[in-house]
């Protein structure tokens, strides 16, 4: 009997080992599961950030060929431009002053130019250097955008609303960049009113966590689909028809407001229109508000 006791309690001490050894197994198991799970988990976070850095190539590498395909386009237009020039000033010389075609034909050499300023844009985008920022006035830079885009927007019947702030503050900025910025965004607001509307401009000294210079643009077209908000800045993303966008405008208004240390966003209510928002950060000197030395906003 006594020996059986003995054995019992022989088993029993061995089963609670076993189970001892399992429970410790079982931890180590926990454990290499868990650390199984984190690296799994990092390693989705690191194929993510490749794919994203990949696209970023992608984006940079078209980028690059739209810059070279531009430059091929402007050189191949200079020269027949330039023809067309001459033969124009030759026409007009040959005709006395009061001859009725003078007029077509001031009409026609005011049409070259314009095509010619266009060329230069095309150049200097796609000869993107070194930034040249000065003293700019920001109301000024938009309404030598509405210049080059008049014609565009009466051919549309849109009709200009401007409220400017009196006495705003001088910004430090490139003003061939602010150019191209209002006027990709006046572009963009006719596009969306193809049978009419209103383009809407105010400009004002703006009091976030820093001063600044806001601009808002908003016009009363289509809107954007919700869907859509949160993509139109991406490089190449157009709701435009095939042939009538390359999905660069806005993406370029984005990269030239960050440029300058700015912020841009933009809302919209479908049926109604839409309405872009630039800030751009000053400091005050002496009273007075300059961009010079800003922190970003946030």
């Amino acid at each position: 009997m006594s020996e059986m006791k003995i054995e019992i309690c022989s088993l029993k001490n061995q089963l609670e080992e076993t189970l001892q050894r399992n429970r410790l197994l079982q931890e180590e198991l926990d454990a290499t599961n868990i650390g199984l799970l984190a690296l799994t988990m990092e390693l989705e976070n690191k194929n993510e950030e490749v794919q994203s850095i990949t696209q970023q190539l992608w984006q940079v590498a078209r980028m690059v060929t739209m810059g070279e395909l531009a430059a091929s386009i402007a050189h191949e237009l200079n020269n027949p431009l330039a023809t067309v020039s001459l033969r124009v000033e030759s026409l007009a010389n040959k005709l006395p002053p009061e001859d009725p075609k003078q007029k077509a034909l001031q009409i026609i050499s005011q049409e070259v130019e314009r095509m010619g300023a266009l060329v230069k844009k095309l150049l200097d985008f796609s000869r993107r250097g070194q930034r040249k920022v000065t003293t700019v006035d920001v109301c000024r830079e938009i309404e030598h955008a509405l210049e080059l885009i008049y014609y565009q927007l009466r051919k549309n019947r849109i009709t200009i609303r401007r409220d400017y702030q009196a006495e705003l503050p001088l910004i430090h900025a490139d003003s061939q960049e602010l150019l191209q910025l209002f006027l990709n965004l006046f572009t963009n607001a006719s596009d969306a009113m193809p049978q009419g509307g209103t383009l809407t401009i105010r400009v004002y000294e703006g009091h976030t966590d820093i001063d600044c210079v806001a601009i808002e643009i908003a016009d009363t077209g289509m809107g954007i689909q919700p869907d859509d908000l949160a993509k139109v800045m991406d490089p190449f993303f157009t709701t435009k028809p095939v042939g009538k966008g390359t999905g660069l405008g806005l993406s370029i208004c984005r990269h030239i407001v960050r440029e300058h240390q700015g912020l841009i966003t933009i809302a919209s209510e479908v049926g109604k229109g839409a309405t872009v928002f630039i800030k751009f950060p000053m400091i005050k000197e002496n009273g007075h508000a300059s961009s010079q030395g800003v922190s970003p906003i946030k």
